[in-house]
């Protein structure tokens, strides 16, 4: 559902963004008999409320709209669009020839002719055949699908680069919103096939696409966006429509009311911002013949026409899920009506808890990075966790290590009247200095146990407080340094053997990470990266006792040797969240099983 706000919007400046909306559509460059003075920032929020794709206004400079386009308000807008779509346009170019390679057709469901890059993803529809090699070819891709969004008859993909997003694909194998508006044949016996903007933009046949827009904002959104309005006139003005097939279908799918109610709210927001009619007056009185017929119709007909006109402009909610409910009950492909109500009981209970009370229903992960200083693990953790929210996940990033608590540490300072917290180090000494000054503080025997001892405990009770908490409330926590990194930095500074009895102790009392990672790098290349260069023999100990700690704890090594940034941490994001989705990932929701 579109997020509802209170718009301030006037009447000229509705008019002009509808129209600068529909000139994004055509070859024209320009709006003839256009002489108003033009509000650019208004005009420009206008749009990018409703997803107006600017992009494709980029170039358009006709005398008229100089003012406007020229603007700054504008052009800064349209540079953040040409990047966007840039970005999306390439990022699909990969998978149309993978679909067309390997024989798989496909159509956005969702446009007529531009890239839908202004939406929150690519909606992309195959035959129900054909999907399964779908997703297969965008996992080939670099794409991973987010299990923890998947709904019946659509995956959400999304394809990551240093943890930032780069496009998001929802695969479809029918136009399908809580239950199918469109029979799933009828659409590519109709695919007219053309792309009169961009050649990786294979539309559906201009009834299918219209019914499509109508069913969405409807029974989706509870709201008709410009962009949806610009492509229904679109439409209508340059395409012959086949009005009983329009009507027949939405009869057939039990969704006739839905139907009608939208195109008398579109002919009215027509009217409003363009002046004119927008469909045949037999269609229309068709319409309001059906709506009078039926009480709630006629109620929500009364709100459509009293409601001050704002784009977006928003349906009554009430009215659009109770015939949505209705739709799902009707609906024979979910078989006799008692599993028609278990199936619309489980999309109301899914309201419930997760949009109304917003229940977390994802399950928990603890993501352990260890690897020596200057390794990376930090910039790595963030990406990580950055990815990890774009799949719509809780997750979140902590820090610590030895010497960096306060807690039990104020008592080591009764053995020592020198503070010795390798966290917080005396920044005038180098590397080297701090590590054998560090050393020759702790050389006492004595002194050394309680300076373990006293760390342990402050970071065992930090962990516990902190990563038991979060696992509890379900949420992913990625660990930047954790029971690896704090034993190797216990027995960093000693001159004894190390003892594994503390890394069993420390295996014991803390939660234990679902995936954990050992990032290796040469000692040399660790000391380049480092801001201040660390101690050679500093990183040499460390590998070493990281290799302890490998074998022990079974750690999965990621080379973050001489390798780009880039790869190793494409490698490592996508390894986590495979992982991730490679048992169920939430509690509640829709089977995950394809």
């Amino acid at each position: 559902m579109l997020r509802r706000r209170k718009l301030v919007q006037s009447q000229d400046d509705l008019v002009m963004a509808g129209k600068l909306g529909m000139l994004a559509f055509s070859g024209h460059q320009d709006l003839p008999g256009l002489h108003k003075q033009v509000n650019a920032t208004a005009i420009v929020e206008i749009l990018s409320v409703n997803a107006m794709p600017l992009a494709y206004l980029h170039g358009k400079s006709g005398s008229i709209l100089s003012p406007l386009l020229e603007s700054a308000e504008f052009s800064g807008e349209v540079r953040k669009h040409r990047d966007k779509y840039d970005q999306w346009k390439k990022a699909f170019g990969s998978v149309r020839d993978l679909f067309v390679f390997n024989g798989v057709n496909y159509v956005f469901i969702k446009s007529p002719s531009l890239l839908p890059y202004t939406s929150g993803n690519l909606d992309v529809m195959v035959r129900e055949q054909d999907f399964a090699n779908a997703s297969r070819l965008l996992e080939q891709g670099g794409f991973i699908e987010l299990k923890n969004i998947r709904e019946p008859h659509k995956y959400l993909y999304k394809q990551f680069e240093c943890g930032k997003e780069i496009t998001a694909i929802h695969l479809h194998s029918r136009v399908f919103w809580g239950a199918t508006f469109i029979d799933p044949d009828s659409p590519w016996s109709r695919v007219n096939g053309r792309s009169p903007f961009d050649d990786v933009v294979l539309s559906l046949s201009p009834e299918d696409c219209m019914l499509t827009t109508f069913a969405h904002s409807f029974y989706e959104n509870s709201a008709i966006r410009l962009l949806d309005l610009c492509i229904v006139k679109h439409l209508v003005d340059n395409e012959k429509i086949d009005w009983p097939y329009l009507s027949s279908t939405a009869r057939a799918a039990h969704w006739e009311d839905g139907f009608h109610l939208s195109v008398l709210a579109y002919g009215r927001l027509h009217h409003t911002i363009f002046g004119s009619p927008l469909f045949p007056q037999d269609v229309l009185q068709e319409a309001g013949q059906f709506a009078d017929r039926r009480i709630m119709m006629r109620h929500a007909l009364r709100r459509l026409e009293d409601d001050r006109v704002t784009m977006p402009f928003y349906l009554p909610l009430v009215t659009s899920k109770l015939l949505g409910y209705k739709k799902v009950v009707q609906s024979p492909e979910f078989g006799r009506i008692h599993r028609r109500v278990g199936h619309l009981a489980k999309l109301m209970t899914e309201v419930l808890f997760i949009h109304i009370l917003k229940v977390n229903p994802q399950k928990g992960m603890l993501i352990a990075l260890s690897g020596v200083d200057g390794g990376g693990k930090t910039s790595y953790a963030h990406a990580l966790v950055e990815a990890l929210q774009n799949c719509g996940l809780d997750a979140h990033y902590v820090w610590t290590r030895v010497g960096s608590q306060k807690g039990l540490q104020s008592l080591a300072k009764r053995w020592t009247s020198k503070s010795i917290p390798p966290g917080n180090p005396d920044s005038r000494l180098s590397a080297s200095d701090r590590f054998e000054k560090t050393r020759a503080l702790l050389s006492h025997r004595w002194r050394y146990i309680a300076w373990k001892t006293v760390n342990m405990l402050d970071l065992c009770l930090f962990y516990n407080l902190i990563l038991r908490l979060k696992l509890l409330r379900r949420r992913i926590v990625v660990c930047d340094r954790y029971v690896s990194d704090i034993f190797v930095d216990l027995h960093l500074y000693g001159d004894g053997r190390p003892r594994l009895i503390w890394l069993k102790l420390l295996s014991w009392l803390l939660p234990r990470p679902r995936a954990g990672i050992l990032l290796t790098v040469p000692e040399e290349l660790a000391s380049q990266r480092s801001s201040d260069p660390e101690c050679m023999d500093s990183l040499r100990m460390q590998a070493q006792l990281y290799n302890q700690t490998h074998e022990r704890l079974k750690l999965t090594v990621v080379d973050n040797g001489y390798r780009e940034f880039r790869d190793v941490c494409n490698d490592l994001v996508s390894r986590v969240i495979v992982q991730y989705y490679g048992r169920k990932c939430v509690w509640f929701g829709w089977d995950q099983d394809k």
